[in-house]
């Protein structure tokens, strides 16, 4: 593990009058390093938690969905639509996908869905476990994030283990 993560720590954990926001270029770095696994859990943790109540900027933003695209396997669907509803484990959420793969059916526009593992603070059934207990109408497309981003993925266990909405949601 790397002592270079703990600057990123203090950049969001030092309080209201120390903490700053990062630059696009830190931002990537951060978030190279969380999926690199070159921080320590506890240092991944303090770091979410900081970055979520300094707030997070749009440029941090950029910077972090850069590294993450970067360790995204990518598969092009043409003529397809990607549903992008936050099938994450929200306990009040509306189950719309099986009735949209239904009204999809038969017809030749691909839905693509991507899920993962359940996400801190929900309570509810994820898209994961949608996909293991039902055959989906028409022509649905599940990616499961532990196939196309598992450096992603593998962050959901020390986010669970906050139990706290973090930037990642």
């Amino acid at each position: 593990m790397s002592k270079a993560f703990h600057k990123f720590v203090k950049m969001v954990g030092t309080g209201p009058k120390s903490n700053r926001d990062l630059s696009h270029k830190e931002a990537a770095e951060m978030m190279e390093m969380m999926l690199e696994k070159e921080a320590y859990p506890e240092q991944i943790a303090a770091f979410l938690l900081g970055w979520r109540l300094k707030p997070e900027t749009n440029e941090e933003f950029r910077g972090a969905l850069e590294a993450i695209d970067r360790y995204t396997m990518h598969t092009p669907l043409p003529d397809s639509v990607e549903l992008g509803y936050p099938f994450d484990g929200k306990n009040k959420s509306f189950y719309l996908l099986p009735l949209v793969a239904k009204v999809l059916q038969g017809g030749d526009l691909p839905l693509i869905v991507s899920g993962g593992a359940r996400q801190p603070a929900k309570g509810g059934v994820t898209l994961r476990e949608i996909d293991a207990k039902i055959e989906w109408a028409g022509s649905v497309c599940y990616f499961d994030r532990k196939a196309y981003a598992p450096a992603v993925e593998a962050l959901t266990e020390i986010r669970n283990r906050l139990g706290l909405r973090t930037a990642l949601n």
